[in-house]
């Protein structure tokens, strides 16, 4: 795996970044989303950079527990169906 420099801009900061070539794409899409939150908080009042930040940290977050939580609840049917199927096709099959 090749790793590249890239540099990332967020908040009128530039960040040195040693990434897999195979990530880079998504660390600069993740860099413009940033961005581009961050420029939402500004429109919406928010002037302060870091309160900025810290606002689109605790959306990030969110986003990613409402996904972990979609995950499981996805697992966990996923699981039923196949007990479901279990019980159903266990007695068919003869020992």
């Amino acid at each position: 795996m090749e790793e590249l420099s890239i540099r990332l801009k967020i908040a009128d900061r530039t960040y040195p970044l040693r990434v897999e070539s195979e990530s880079e794409a998504i660390v600069r899409e993740v860099g413009k989303l940033i961005q581009e939150q961050l420029k939402q908080y500004r429109d919406a009042g928010i002037s302060d950079t870091q309160d900025a930040l810290a606002m689109v940290a605790f959306d990030c977050l969110i986003t990613k527990i409402r996904g972990e939580q979609k995950m499981q609840r996805l697992q966990q049917t996923v699981f039923d169906k196949i007990t479901q199927l279990d019980q159903v096709v266990s007695p068919a099959i003869p020992l």
